[in-house]
């Protein structure tokens, strides 16, 4: 059952960032924290399951190479898109097959290129590659043999101030070593830090200055998080408690953020297993209340909204949803299986004409508002 829903799941999760990539270039996530929801569609979009990672702190730089993608991409020290580079082909890269701005294609001349994008400017210093400056970008354009093999795409100061409040969302909760260390090696080993007197506590592996491996955080207001750590923030696999809101979940992380898959649960009852994006059930999951409700399918941030099937005592009804209601038309089933309705469901509501089948009996029902009616022809 577990592998039948992990693979219900997959191809879901797939199917609804495909529909949310559709025509975008790589250029459009420029500026974007790691977890945002444009970031994170693009990723998952991308064959490689586990980039390489490289910490650079000299040019505070944290890179992550998808080498069967043809990509790699840079992060500035908040951890958004700073850099893109796209690859022909190399010794290490696959060559990069999605959509290039502008609809360019590997392989062209700098004539055809600026045909298209307009004029250039030389790159001082590199007689093989160009620069296309806007507003947004810096295009560098790298040829081999005179055709195009290499693309770094890098964001413009205007670009990373335009996204700055998605940047302070979502460096909310960062260890930064401002602390005091209390015992061990606090640059790169192992060692404890304590904040405000005793109000936040981080113990476990440091790197490049930061929490960064595995480590415990507690806090006064009754949190605690036991896992994976990197750059200062809850990243990898952990598991999360929160006195005072009441819940625990256990899963990924990224940023501090409940991101990719993991399942929490609430002191009311209330238990989701599923995808996250930055903290918000997002893709397909499964969300339930005690043994009343269970919503099986597609979620918009937090909102039960899209392809789905719930089940209560008296049965099931599957097709689309919104907000949790059947929105769309959908097939509600008795829990015997001996009569279903099919039909427009408007806000829960049925709402028009529905075939119905009673122990092999087909008929057609009119509905308004959830009450059957004789319809005005008649």
């Amino acid at each position: 059952m577990l592998k039948k829903y992990k693979s219900y799941l997959f191809i879901l999760v797939s199917v609804c960032y495909l529909a949310e990539l559709r025509g975008q270039t790589p250029e459009k996530i420029l500026g974007e924290p790691y977890v945002s929801q444009s970031t994170t569609a693009y990723i998952n979009s991308l064959s490689t399951n586990k980039p390489e990672e490289e910490f650079l702190p000299y040019l505070r730089l944290y890179r992550q190479n998808y080498y069967d993608d043809g990509i790699s991409i840079d992060y500035n020290s908040d951890i958004a898109v700073y850099r893109i580079l796209l690859y022909d082909s190399g010794f290490s890269y696959n060559a990069y097959s999605k959509k290039l701005p502008y609809n360019l294609k590997w392989g062209m001349n700098l004539i055809e290129i600026e045909d298209i994008t307009g004029v250039h400017d030389p790159m001082v210093g590199n007689e093989h590659a160009t620069v296309l400056a806007t507003t947004k970008h810096q295009m560098e354009f790298y040829f081999t043999d005179k055709k195009f093999s290499h693309l770094r795409i890098t964001a413009t100061p205007q670009t990373m101030e335009e996204k700055e409040e998605k940047l302070i969302v979502a460096n909310q909760m960062r260890l930064l070593p401002n602390g005091e260390a209390t015992e061990g090696n606090v640059v790169d080993g192992e060692g404890t830090m304590v904040w405000g007197k005793g109000t936040a506590f981080y113990k476990g592996a440091w790197s490049y200055g930061l929490p960064h491996g595995r480590g415990q955080y507690l806090d006064t207001f009754g949190n605690k998080y036991e896992g994976d750590f990197k750059l200062g923030f809850f990243w990898g696999q952990g598991k999360f408690y929160s006195k005072l809101n009441n819940y625990n979940y256990s899963g990924s992380y990224a940023m501090s953020a409940k991101h990719g898959e993991g399942r929490a649960e609430y002191g009311n009852g209330i238990k989701y297993q599923g995808f996250w994006v930055q903290d918000y059930m997002h893709g397909v999951g499964v969300y339930s209340v005690g043994n009343r409700y269970t919503y099986q399918g597609e979620v918009v941030q937090n909102k039960l909204t899209g392809k789905g099937i719930v089940t209560t005592p008296q049965g099931t009804i599957s097709g689309t949803f919104k907000d949790g209601k059947p929105h769309g038309v959908c097939i509600q089933t008795t829990k015997d299986n001996l009569q279903t309705v099919t039909g427009p469901f408007e806000n829960g509501k049925k709402n028009g004409k529905f075939t119905a089948l009673v122990l092999g009996e087909e008929r057609i029902i009119y509905y308004e508002n959830d009450i059957e009616v004789v319809p005005k022809s008649q």
